[in-house]
């Protein structure tokens, strides 16, 4: 045999024995195994993790796939299992605009963007229908008839207390309408004496309407001075307490009342007589009220002005 047969044969068993002791190795590390795990006890794989050994945590295979709850549009698609959200929200489904209403999510609500309302396409009301919209159909309003405005005829006169009513007839269908008149204020009539004013008691006079009867205003008539003609009287310049030629108050005649009272001597008088200035202070009034009322209210006329 040459050398080099030697050299290659000698070769060869060495690469032999090294297999040999990779096999024992290999076969002893199974058997230790073997020995401390006989038996892998396996938990079930879930979305989050393969099969894994309870004892060792060794794992086999894969994880199972996601368990998924189908994506909207406000969130991803969600795993019943673990909770994980996968991919991403689906798209808004919109839907078109209205009269009164923009764009909007038919899942959600959500508006869209720089979105607005197509807004009512009128028609005009007529005789026998309110404004409407084309679109949507909605109405506004009531029938418009066409009168003439100054034809309106009162069948019932309103009051205070109840409305009127007025008819006129359309020029376009013949419709013969009725409108009411709102109720009227209450109409107050002169003052009546309720109790007569003397010189021991003050008297009390009322308005009342003279639609209703209802009392609307009550006021107090003066006591009568029954002491003298003085102040104010006829023509005598007879005093009484308040002295009637110590007063000279010719601003008095200054006032675009109708007439000045003395409520002391119960006179009333025109604001140019020559007895107004004369009148004390304290008794001065005024009042544009009528003649009658104030004589009603138990005031006499001066002699010297015939008010």
């Amino acid at each position: 045999m040459s050398n080099n047969q030697k050299e290659s044969s000698g070769c060869g068993g060495c690469l032999g024995i090294l297999v040999c002791i990779g096999i024992v190795i290999s076969v002893f590390q199974s058997c230790a195994s073997f020995i401390s795990h006989p038996v892998h006890h396996w938990q079930e794989a879930t979305c989050s993790a393969p099969q894994t050994c309870v004892d060792c945590g060794a794992t086999k295979g894969e994880p199972l796939e996601h368990d998924l709850i189908e994506a909207t549009c406000q969130r991803p698609a969600v795993c019943r299992v673990c909770g994980a959200e996968v991919g991403i929200p689906k798209s808004h489904t919109y839907l078109p605009a209205t009269c009164t209403e923009p764009e909007r999510c038919s899942v959600c609500g959500h508006e869209k963007f720089f979105s607005l309302p197509n807004g009512h396409k009128w028609v005009d009301a007529t005789c026998y229908s309110p404004k409407t919209c084309t679109v949507c159909g909605e109405t506004e309003g009531d029938v418009q008839h066409q009168f003439f405005y100054s034809t309106w005829v009162v069948v019932e006169e309103a009051t205070c207390q109840s409305e009127g009513q007025e008819q006129n007839t359309c020029l376009q269908c013949g419709s013969v309408c009725t409108r009411s008149i709102p109720l009227k204020d209450h109409e107050a009539g002169e003052w009546q004496i309720i109790r007569k004013a003397t010189s021991k008691e003050a008297g009390l006079k009322a308005h009342y309407c003279t639609m209703c009867g209802v009392e609307l205003e009550t006021a107090e008539i003066p006591y009568l001075n029954l002491s003298g003609s003085g102040n104010g009287g006829t023509g005598g310049n007879a005093g009484n307490g308040d002295n009637f030629n110590r007063y000279n108050n010719e601003s008095q005649q200054q006032t675009s009342a109708s007439y000045v009272l003395n409520t002391s001597t119960m006179v009333f008088h025109r604001p140019t007589c020559r007895d107004v200035k004369r009148i004390a202070p304290q008794n001065y009034s005024t009042s544009s009220a009528s003649r009658d009322s104030i004589i009603a209210d138990g005031y006499r006329s001066c002699g010297h002005c015939n008010p």
